[in-house]
Parts: structure tokens; C-alpha cells; sequence
């Protein structure tokens, strides 16, 4: 670990965990061996000798989707970091989306990173709004092209081509918002319900 570097350790004056700042040190050559060094309370500002573990990342093999390519690679975890389907992960400038959890065989939902065999992902860093256009009896598909925090409210005025029209309700996958002003985010969305606009009426 670098010199300046700040961990959470336990104080003896402090009588509890508190951030300290790494003086001096270093990591042994095996997992067991961890850090041993010199390091300074932030909160009191003594000095003491520290040893213990240190976490040594896993790669954990991975296939990331876009679209419909698809590509095999190592991404590091916290060996006790817990993964989730349905959980939004930032690597390499990409927001990536996990999508399915292998261990020992089987699919799971969630698992601690040393236990994953294999992990899906695709990349999240944007996503299709699906847009409802009703028009009296008739109602047509669209989609609008946003980042995942990306916000949508009853009210908004989307443009498709020359034509303008004006988000009735959103639905997401619990509930249905028909208030004017309440923010929804992309990656919450399931389908936007929107009326065309009478432009002699605005």
C-alpha cells in the first residue's frame, strides 16, 4: 500500500476502528503474512504499529454483451464483495448491467465474488425507452434513446420526427405515476403512455 493511504484499523487510545493514514509499510508476500507498518490515527493522531490482512482481488471470468456481441473478460472483485443480478457495476469508463450468476453449476442470484464461476454482464450506458404514442383509438411504438439516470415526468414533451407529443403516465415495474413533475429514471422505466399534441390547442 502507498504512503498517504487511508484504512480503517483499530486504535488502542482511540479504543475503537477509526481511519488512519498508512506512514510506512508493507504487504507480505503471502495472504497470510498481510500489512505490517507504521500508521497514524487521523482521528487522535497517535502513532502505532499495525498488522492485518489484506483482501487480495480475484478475477472472476465475465462475458459482457453488446447488442449482439459478446466478449470474454477477467474483471477484479473484493474476494468477499458481494455480486446481484439486477446490480449496475462501473468498469472501464462502461456502466455494465448484471444480467445472470454462475456457481457450481447452477444460476444463482447474488454470490460473493471468490464462489462465481462465471458472470454476465451487458453494457448499460444507455438504454431504449419504450414510448406509446395514442392517438385517439390507435396506438404506436416508439423509442427514445437515453443514459440509465436519465429523468422522464408526466408532462415532458418528446419530439418524434415533426411530430411533438406529451407524456401522459409512465409506468415502471411497480407502480404506475400519473403526476405532473415526479421524476422517473430511464433504467426504472418500463413504458411511457404519450398523447400527440394538438399544436392549435399549445
Amino acid at each position: 500500500m502507498p504512503e498517504g493511504t487511508v484504512i480503517f484499523t483499530l486504535c488502542d487510545k482511540c479504543g475503537e476502528e477509526t481511519p488512519h493514514r498508512i506512514l510506512k509499510g508493507r504487504i507480505g508476500a503471502t495472504p497470510e503474512s498481510g500489512f505490517d507498518g507504521t500508521v497514524q490515527c487521523i482521528s487522535c493522531k497517535s502513532i502505532h504499529h499495525a498488522n492485518f490482512p489484506v483482501e487480495r482481488p480475484v478475477k472472476v471470468n465475465s462475458v459482457i454483451s453488446n447488442k449482439e456481441v459478446s466478449e470474454k473478460k477477467l474483471i477484479e472483485f473484493g474476494p468477499i464483495e458481494e455480486v446481484m443480478v439486477g446490480e449496475e457495476l462501473f468498469w472501464e469508463s462502461h456502466n455494465l448491467l448484471v444480467t445472470a450468476i454462475e456457481q457450481k453449476g447452477r444460476r444463482v442470484r447474488k454470490a460473493k465474488a471468490s464462489d462465481i464461476d462465471c458472470l454476465w454482464l451487458k453494457y448499460f450506458d444507455s438504454v431504449l425507452v419504450k414510448v406509446a404514442v395514442v392517438r385517439g383509438s390507435n396506438t404506436r411504438s416508439e423509442r427514445v434513446e437515453a443514459t440509465p439516470d436519465e429523468e422522464f415526468a408526466v408532462g415532458d414533451i418528446l419530439e418524434f420526427g415533426r411530430e411533438k407529443v406529451v407524456i401522459d403516465k409512465i409506468k415502471t415495474e411497480y407502480r404506475m405515476v400519473h403526476r405532473d413533475g415526479v421524476p422517473v429514471e430511464a433504467r426504472d422505466i418500463k413504458r411511457v403512455y404519450a398523447k400527440i399534441i394538438n399544436e392549435r390547442r399549445y
